[in-house]
């Protein structure tokens, strides 16, 4: 398949060899078959987040399972490291390429190098800008947009129409913070008597997200700050943390679902959270991936193929299992 594009692609080969093969050289696992199957070469923005193991595991799973060689790579949450793993797919003239890129903008050169030679790519998670010439495939994952009205839902459910809220944000750039919070203002426009009166970004960071936390709640004592969002899982040590310290007037509502949240919304000091579940991204992806290779490309949702995303509060907490963890 596709001699023409790795024609192009051993002719690019040379110039893009000495800026990729340093900083591809870590953050690797290697699945599937190694006897000549397709080859599939996997970027994830930093395969050091805990919500990606599953989707890893998922992925490397249905891998071995459809006989495909997958190559998934860290891009150690760096710009330059990503657009390199990116590029040493190209130079490897793998068959597929799967990205989750921290920076939708940023990861478009490579993409559009994957696309001189000939080689599809598809979105994983996060999404990839496609407004100035990258052509992606399609995109596996959440409605972010989506993720962030659901949010907004949670939180008028929880505190009314009138409420003074903290947000915590995922790491500034990623189409998952970007969207997640144009979602919650979307949700919000209608509840003028709500206001975000702080927000900050904790980079989806469990440490990072307790001290932004701590922060609001020293900024905003006891009567004048109702609720806190976070964009994703990382902050229910600082919803913990606050319960522990008294400041039980403070409502929170998260995103994602690992075991943690699942406990705190058991144990009442979170009031709910969007499941986004890592583990058909991964599946799916893999899967999608094989049938576009295999010529099935009507089998691949166009131009997003997005997962469900279940709503979990109190009321059906017991009755959903978490998304990874323990």
């Amino acid at each position: 398949m596709h001699k023409k594009a790795r024609a192009v692609a051993a002719v690019i080969a040379t110039t893009l060899a000495a800026a990729s093969l340093a900083a591809c050289s870590s953050g690797s696992t290697d699945s599937g078959s190694a006897d000549g199957g397709m080859k599939i070469g996997y970027m994830i923005w930093d395969t050091s987040v805990p919500f990606y193991s599953n989707l890893i595991s998922n992925a490397e799973a249905t891998a071995d399972e459809l006989g495909a060689d997958l190559d998934i790579r860290s891009g150690n949450g760096d710009l330059a490291t990503q657009v390199s793993v990116v590029q040493d797919f190209v130079t490897a003239q793998v068959d597929m390429i799967l990205i989750s890129p921290s920076d939708p903008q940023g990861i478009v050169p490579a993409i559009r190098q994957a696309n001189s030679a000939g080689i599809p790519v598809m979105a994983v998670n996060t999404m990839a800008d496609t407004s100035t010439g990258a052509e992606v495939i399609t995109y596996v994952g959440v409605d972010d947009v989506e993720f962030g009205r659901h949010q907004a839902e949670l939180l008028v459910e929880a505190v009314g129409e009138n409420a003074k809220v903290g947000y915590v944000m995922g790491a500034l750039g990623t189409s998952a913070q970007i969207q997640r919070k144009q979602g919650l203002e979307e949700g919000l426009a209608d509840y003028p008597g709500i206001e975000i009166v702080a927000e900050q970004t904790a980079n989806w960071d469990n440490a990072e997200a307790l001290g932004v936390i701590q922060d609001m709640l020293s900024k905003y004592p006891s009567g004048q700050l109702d609720a806190i969002v976070s964009q994703g899982p990382e902050s229910v040590s600082g919803a913990k943390n606050a319960a522990e310290s008294g400041r039980t007037d403070v409502t929170f509502v998260l995103g994602d679902y690992p075991a943690d949240v699942k406990k705190a919304i058991q144990d009442g000091f979170v009031f709910g959270t969007v499941d986004q579940d890592p583990a058909p991204q991964g599946k799916q992806a893999i899967q999608y991936a094989v049938d576009w290779l295999n010529g099935d490309e009507d089998a691949v949702p166009q131009p997003q193929a997005f997962i469900d995303m279940p709503v979990i509060t109190s009321a059906n907490v017991d009755d959903i299992a978490a998304a990874w963890g323990e």
